[in-house]
This record gives structure tokens, C-alpha cells and sequence, in this order.
């Protein structure tokens, strides 16, 4: 595992790509998309320079190459090896389109990795969603919360084989607008506590993200 404690950016590409794909699946990955690929650059950093990432969100700016929709991917059937759709579902109201475009342009046995909002996270998000005051706070006019057996059973009911579904980010995503160096001293604490929390029964389903691994079949 490469060093995570350096940025909230190295700690997101280690907790939701790194430790989801697993030893050695990130060099066997040519073609890429990344959709909703954001200003972050991290899911880029996973991969050898050899891969080829396409990086698509809703509007073309910064390094984003293409604008779409998650629902309506401009791309052949069967394209990419591997597809990456970190934190998009849950703002997306036609989910179900959504998850069948993302299918769609996978190649039969290439690989899909998904990041969505866990219902039971320990910042209590569906509470405050449901609170009117600290909704007002949240910038997404929608925003989905997963529970583990639903999101596994709308997974399979697409195609998606080999699921693998994990618990992840157990630090406040707060942390990130501190100055730098208190950030990275979190953060470096805050890899050992994720390490801790996913060994706990009681508290290891309640990351704030579901991090999702499967195989097109």
C-alpha cells in the first residue's frame, strides 16, 4: 500500500480505489472511465501510466475530456476494461439508467467500482437530510443513502458478478478544509483508525461510503 497520510486525496485513493481493487488489478486495466471524475486527480494516480483514462463529468472544464450525463455515456457497447463511478449514484434521481449505461459500456468480465453514501454511516446523514435546517447545509438537490443487502441486490439484478461490498472512510471529510499540516496528522491518524474500525463488529458497517467491487458478466 502506498502512503495515504500525505492528503485527503491520498487517503480517498487508498480507502476507495487502492483497497477495493486489491493487489495487481490496477495494472491490468488499459482503458478507463472515470465518470464523475471531478477536479480530483486520484483515481489517475491509481493506475500505471500505460492505462488510458477517460474522464467525464456533467461540464467539460479542468481536466474533465468529455461532458455527459452518467445516464447517457457517449460510448460504444463494450468499451472499457474497467469503469469507476465514485460517489455519482447517489445524485443521481434515474439510478436504474444510470447503473445500465455504466454496464453497458463495460467490457463482458471487465471490472466496476462504485462509491456510494451508506444510509447507516456514523455522521448520522439520514438524520440530517430528514432535519430541514441542516438540509439547507448539504449542496445536492438530491441525494440517495444506501443500505448494504439493497444496493447488493439492485448490483446483481444489472448482472454485476463477484460482488464485493466494504465499509469505508471513517474520518469526517470536514478535516480537509484545516490547514495542511493538521490534515495530514489527522489523516495519518485517522488510517490507523480505519484499520481499527473495520475490526469491530459493532461499528465496521459504518463508514460513509460503501465501496463496491464486480465483474461484468
Amino acid at each position: 500500500m502506498q502512503d495515504s497520510g500525505r492528503s485527503w486525496d491520498d487517503y480517498l485513493r487508498v480507502e476507495l480505489v487502492e483497497n477495493a481493487l486489491g493487489p495487481g488489478l490496477g495494472e491490468v486495466h488499459n482503458l478507463i472511465l472515470d465518470v464523475g471524475a471531478g477536479t480530483s486527480s486520484f483515481v489517475q494516480e491509481e493506475f500505471p501510466t500505460e492505462s488510458h483514462i477517460v474522464r467525464v463529468d456533467l461540464e467539460r472544464k479542468g481536466r474533465i475530456q468529455v461532458a455527459c450525463s452518467v445516464t447517457n455515456l457517449p460510448f460504444r457497447n463494450e468499451t472499457f476494461d474497467l469503469v469507476v463511478a465514485l460517489r455519482v449514484l447517489q445524485h443521481v434521481p434515474r439510478e436504474t439508467e444510470a447503473l445500465g449505461e455504466i454496464l453497458r459500456v463495460t467490457k463482458p468480465g471487465g471490472h466496476i467500482l462504485l462509491a456510494v453514501a451508506n444510509r447507516n454511516s456514523w455522521t448520522l446523514l439520514r438524520a440530517r437530510l430528514e432535519n430541514p435546517k441542516w438540509r439547507k447545509r448539504i449542496p445536492y438537490a438530491f441525494y440517495r443513502l444506501y443500505l448494504r443487502d439493497e444496493l447488493e441486490t439492485k448490483l446483481r439484478r444489472t448482472g454485476l458478478v463477484g460482488i464485493r461490498i466494504r465499509s469505508a472512510i471513517f474520518l469526517p471529510e470536514a478535516i480537509n478544509r484545516l490547514p495542511m499540516t493538521v490534515t495530514r496528522a489527522l489523516i495519518k491518524l485517522g488510517v490507523a483508525i480505519d484499520w481499527v474500525a473495520r475490526r469491530i463488529p459493532f461499528i465496521q458497517n459504518m463508514g460513509t461510503n460503501w465501496v463496491v467491487f464486480g465483474v461484468k458478466s
